[in-house]
This record gives C-alpha cells, sequence and structure tokens, in this order.
C-alpha cells in the first residue's frame, strides 16, 4: 500500500470563558438595602379577623385597630402628601421613589397586634413609635394632631435609612424627626417644619413645654450638651423636646442655618464625629450662637422667630465723650448700640421714636418707648425700651446678662454690674417681632 498523507489534526474554536461582570461596592449596598426593605407578607384576612383594618395610600399601607373616623381615614392621605416634603427636604429624585412603598401599624390594643403576628416579640420597648426596615409601629395618641405627628416622625425615620443611608447620631437622627413631624395640616394641604404659633394648634405635642419647664427647673441644656444624648436618653419625653428645639433653632438660625442643612448628606455617620465636624464648621461663630441659644431657651414660646430674635451684633467702641446714638428697630430682638460701657459707672439714657407693635385683629397699636400699659409681656408694658450688656467670647461663662434685662422706657439711668457692649431692645415677644414697624432713637450719655 502507498504512503498515506498524515491527517490534519481537527481544529477546534472555543470562546475564552466569560469573566463574570464584578460587582461593585455601591450595587452590593443597594442590593443589602432592598433586601433590608423588603415589605412584610401579611395576611390581610388573619388581620380582619383580630379586627385590624386595612388603610391603603400610595406609600403607605395602615394596619389599625383604632375606631374608623374622618381623621384616621385620612392618614394614609397625610404620609402620601409628607413623601415629596422629605424628597425636597433631602435633595432626593422624586422619581425615585415613585414606587416606594412601607407598611405603618397604629396601634390601640397592643396583644391584638401581636396575636395578628403584626408585632413581633423581637421589638425593643418604646414609648411612642418605633422604624425598622420599611415598617413602623406607633401606639394610638389622645390628639389627632399629635397621632399625626408620630406618624410623620416615624416617616422621616424610615425614609433616612432607606434613602439616606442613615440618620447621623441620636440628636440629629430624632432632631430632624421632631422638626419635619411638626407640621400644619389645613384644607389639604401639609406644611412641614412649622413652628407652631399657640398650643391650641399642636395639642399633646408638649415640646415648647418641656423646654420651658425644664429651664425653670434649673435643667436647661447647652448645644453641645444635647449633641452627646445617647439612644437611652430617648426613652424620655425630654430627649425629644430638646432635640426639636436644637433642630428648630439650627435651621433657622443665620449663623447656623446652612450648615445644618447640610448634615443630611452625612447621616451614615453615627459618630461623634459627625457632631465634632458640625461644631468646627461653627466654631468661628460659636460664642454668639451660644448666646443665642440662651435667649431661645430662656424665652421660649410657640411661634419664635428665630431669625428675628437672633442679636443683631457690631463692632463696637468705647461711648464718646458726649454721648452717642443708636438706633433700635421695632422688628428685632436685642440690637448692639455700637458701644462698649465700664461697670460700675452710671450712664443716662434718653430714647424717642413712635413705632407700631402688632395688636389684637391684625389692628397694629402706635407705641412709644415706655410701651403700651394695657398690655404686658414678662411683667413690663409691651414695646418698652429694655437695656443690657453683653460681651461674648470664649471666656463668657454662665448665663448671658441679656436674658435678665434694665427697663429703660422713654428715660432713665443704668448702671451695668458688667463692662461689655450695651444693648438695647423692645419688649416683646420673639413671636410677635414680624409685623412691628419703626425705629425708636436711643441717646447714651456717660454721667459725671
Amino acid at each position: 500500500m502507498g504512503e498515506t498523507a498524515a491527517e490534519t489534526p481537527p481544529q477546534f474554536t472555543q470562546t475564552p470563558p466569560q469573566r463574570p461582570k464584578r460587582t461593585s461596592l455601591a450595587d452590593l449596598a443597594e442590593r443589602a438595602a432592598a433586601e433590608e426593605f423588603l415589605l412584610p407578607k401579611i395576611d390581610d384576612a388573619k388581620a380582619a379577623a383580630a379586627g385590624i383594618r386595612k388603610l391603603a395610600g400610595k406609600h403607605i399601607t395602615i394596619y389599625t385597630d383604632v375606631p374608623e373616623s374622618d381623621e384616621i381615614a385620612e392618614l394614609p392621605t397625610i404620609f402620601d402628601a409628607a413623601v415629596p416634603l422629605y424628597c425636597q427636604y433631602f435633595g432626593v429624585d422624586p422619581a425615585k421613589i415613585a414606587d416606594w412603598k412601607v407598611v405603618g401599624y397604629l396601634v390601640q390594643d397592643k396583644e391584638r397586634f401581636q396575636g395578628a403576628g403584626l408585632f413581633p416579640d423581637n421589638l425593643p420597648p418604646f414609648p411612642n413609635g418605633y422604624t425598622r426596615g420599611s415598617e413602623f409601629w406607633w401606639y394610638d395618641q389622645p390628639s389627632d394632631y399629635y397621632r399625626r405627628h408620630l406618624m410623620l416622625h416615624e416617616g422621616v425615620h424610615v425614609f433616612m435609612f432607606r434613602w439616606l443611608g442613615g440618620a447621623g447620631p441620636p440628636w440629629y437622627t430624632e432632631g430632624i424627626a421632631e422638626l419635619l413631624g411638626t407640621h400644619r395640616w389645613q384644607e389639604g394641604k401639609l406644611e412641614l417644619a412649622y413652628m407652631p404659633l399657640t398650643k391650641d394648634e399642636v395639642p399633646y405635642w408638649g415640646r415648647v413645654k418641656i423646654v420651658k419647664d425644664q429651664f425653670a427647673a434649673g435643667n436647661g441644656l447647652q448645644l453641645v450638651d444635647i449633641f452627646k444624648l445617647d439612644a437611652q436618653a430617648h426613652l424620655r419625653n425630654e430627649a425629644y423636646g430638646w432635640c426639636w428645639a436644637a433642630a428648630q433653632f439650627l435651621q433657622d438660625h443665620p449663623l447656623t442655618s446652612e450648615a445644618f442643612r447640610q448634615l443630611k448628606s452625612d447621616v451614615q455617620d453615627r459618630s461623634i464625629d459627625f457632631s465634632l465636624r458640625f461644631y468646627d464648621k461653627l466654631k468661628p461663630h460659636w460664642p454668639q450662637i451660644a448666646e443665642d441659644w440662651q435667649l431661645f431657651v430662656v424665652n421660649c414660646d410657640y411661634g419664635y422667630d428665630v431669625a428675628r430674635a437672633s442679636v443683631v451684633r457690631k463692632e463696637a467702641s468705647p461711648l464718646p465723650a458726649g454721648g452717642g446714638t443708636a438706633t433700635i428697630a421695632a422688628d428685632r430682638g436685642w440690637q448692639s448700640s455700637g458701644f462698649q460701657v465700664e461697670a460700675g459707672k452710671k450712664y443716662r439714657i434718653e430714647a424717642a421714636g413712635k413705632f407700631t407693635i402688632g395688636g389684637d385683629d391684625a389692628k397694629p397699636w402706635p407705641c412709644e418707648p415706655n410701651g403700651i400699659t394695657l398690655h404686658y409681656h414678662r411683667g413690663r408694658p409691651l414695646g418698652m425700651l429694655l437695656a443690657g450688656i453683653s460681651e461674648v467670647g470664649p471666656e463668657a461663662r454662665g448665663l448671658t446678662p441679656l436674658a435678665e434685662p434694665v427697663p429703660i422706657g422713654a428715660g432713665g439711668t443704668f448702671t451695668p454690674a458688667h463692662s461689655g457692649v450695651l444693648y438695647f431692645c423692645l419688649n416683646e415677644s420673639p413671636a410677635g417681632l414680624a409685623d412691628n414697624r419703626g425705629t425708636v432713637a436711643v441717646r447714651v450719655v456717660e454721667e459725671e
């Protein structure tokens, strides 16, 4: 047989194995978040058999055993109205949360919910409300307002944990929830971060009362004390009052507002570093902020206008030998005269000018520096000229002397107990400054 040509080895082609797509840390975090916030599977028939009704909204489903009423029925509508406001405040794209849903449990009889499997045994004890994943529980309250407040408060928690990845340390977690939970619901329109004008607007809320009572009892807190509150402190209502006060003050004060609103981008950090970074941003103005906070606590009341009540400061110089004049606006709180005075020296003060103080039924009252003797504020005629001394600085200790003003009126003498800058204001509630008009001219002369 003849030789045969060597067989050509068969040729094989093989597609290189595809490498699995690498999962980024962001993808893993998003996947973990999605699993953490999965909605619970609820047996509606079992819940109904236990006397628990289901109220459905776009973003929330509420299970409750509270008797039917118009106020209960509208809760999902109110929550749905809050969601775009949460997005606006925290800078979250509304399109991102278009299909977001949560479950809330409004509880009157805890055992009823436990029997229906809607109140897990591993929930920690809580006085009013508690959030976990995409669920939150809150106990029924004695007023429609406070029931809504707690729902919106817990709604802030579940929103922040889901879409921001955290809510910061305890003072900010609870403070921002208190701030945005404090609301006005009127004619189908919802307003969050609302400063109540009277206690009748917010029955059983009680945050202003907490601050006033605590201060009166000698238990007032400085801002740095509030920053140090831990989670255990919030087993008591007092902590919620102080955290609300801090959030309201810091959001509205001209020296702190911008930095406070930026904190929403740092909420994944629950450590003390969160507060230290915030403090560092404010440190150049901290003595002034601390003094204004003291005045806020001392005068805390419904409708407090933090921005207008903030102390108006300016560079000061010694009082000229022939005296000097300052102009004091009726629509602001304490205002610097621009003059430094010395302890123990006697000064003659004379004031003149006509201004208006907002009166009853929106009719302004004409006023002069002696004030209106038919209406009093803190024991003195409304609109009366008051004087005080302040010298803020790192060395300042104790309560600011501005918290204990001296009545002047149209004229009088003033012997300061402390050296510092001379300040004036017209005797008016910080809640009533916005509708005041006019100025007072004040002349200060050192007496021989």
